[in-house]
């Protein structure tokens, strides 16, 4: 499956003797050069990019009469997908406050019922980053996620420029990238963190439903357009097989897919076994295919909150139901992100 993007394992070596090198590298505590408002508005808004960008590429080739051999239109779709994106991302952050408060509100209920067992982790302190070290470990993390966009741009229904590393996917530092650092990033948060198992995993999983249920609203109300105005183009099998996209949703897949998407269930095996949506070997964020990302992401957090938060031998029987219910094919990008955290690991225990 080219979403399990196994070619990309050679990457692992190199990515994680950058990152383990880049504490001892980035060991001032000034800003970083490159950063700025430019620098932060993209890191902002990155996330809304990512999760919004896909329907949105595929929903102005549809409705336009777009010519994919024109550069003027090629580029004019790629800055209306940029453009589209950052303005739901701006709508987003206006509710986000109220969001913020609800979620408070379901952490602190979490935490009082479900405090953090005593002696689960280590009672060392966090580790300690420099500012250089944060801000140029959120820099990578952000132009991988920036580098899907142009990476799904390349599609050959949908351009005709050849950029370099890009084949119709993210380039393939983009996926490793991002696991390594968000694995490292956790680690550093629950250490940081007097949350337990539970208020942790919602936390992990609530913190972009201002962004998620919005793209989930917003992706049917496109493709509803896009289907009628040019099925054809959403068969995008250069790249994806998506042929269950040819017809209308029904009210069923709406609310069944949504539910799906909301509990990070997309990548289950439950679903190919029962040979639902095989064509994808998965439930899908309707046309929003990059959703796998996010389900892979959560899925691998709950993984390493299980073992750093829960006490034996409760923690082998929830890591046997994680395996029941999200399978195995998931675990092979999961060295990605556990090379992350073992290089958190390693720094804390080489101090300095």
């Amino acid at each position: 499956m080219s979403k399990r993007y196994l070619m990309q394992y050679w990457h692992t070596v190199f990515l994680f003797g950058l990152l383990v090198m880049s504490r001892y590298v980035f060991v001032s505590e000034k800003s970083l050069p490159v950063n700025g408002w430019f620098v932060g508005f993209i890191t902002r808004y990155s996330t809304a990019i990512f999760l919004f960008h896909f329907p949105f590429l595929f929903f102005f080739a549809a409705v336009t009469n777009y010519d994919h051999t024109s550069v003027v239109q090629q580029l004019a779709l790629l800055a209306a997908t940029v453009v589209a994106s950052l303005l739901m991302g701006r709508i987003c952050f206006v509710f986000k406050p109220a969001f913020d408060r609800w979620q408070q509100k379901i952490f602190k209920r979490a935490e009082i019922r479900y405090p953090r067992p005593e002696g689960v982790i280590t009672s060392s302190t966090p580790l300690i980053l420099t500012r250089s070290h944060s801000e140029f470990l959120n820099l990578v993390k952000v132009v991988a996620m920036i580098c899907v966009v142009p990476g799904h741009f390349s599609f050959h229904r949908l351009t005709t420029l050849h950029l370099p590393g890009f084949d119709g996917a993210a380039p393939r530092f983009a996926v490793p990238a991002f696991f390594m650092i968000s694995g490292y990033f956790l680690m550093l948060s629950i250490d940081r963190s007097r949350f337990g198992a539970v208020a942790m995993t919602l936390k992990r999983g609530l913190n972009l439903y201002y962004l998620i249920i919005p793209m989930l609203i917003v992706t049917v109300i496109l493709d509803s357009f896009g289907f009628r105005a040019n099925a054809e183009l959403y068969d995008y099998s250069d790249y994806y097989i998506a042929d269950e996209l040819r017809r209308p949703y029904t009210p069923f897949q709406i609310v069944a897919a949504s539910v799906s998407s909301l509990l990070y269930l997309n990548e289950s095996w439950w679903f190919t076994m029962i040979a639902l949506e095989r064509e994808t070997s998965g439930m899908r964020a309707f046309s929003n295919d990059p959703f796998w990302f996010m389900c892979y992401l959560i899925a691998f957090s709950i993984i390493l909150i299980v073992l750093r938060l829960v006490p034996k031998p409760r923690r082998y029987w929830l890591l046997a139901f994680w395996v029941v219910l999200f399978g195995i094919p998931i675990l092979m990008l999961a060295l990605l992100f556990f090379a992350g955290s073992l290089a958190y690991i390693l720094h804390k225990k080489w101090g300095a």
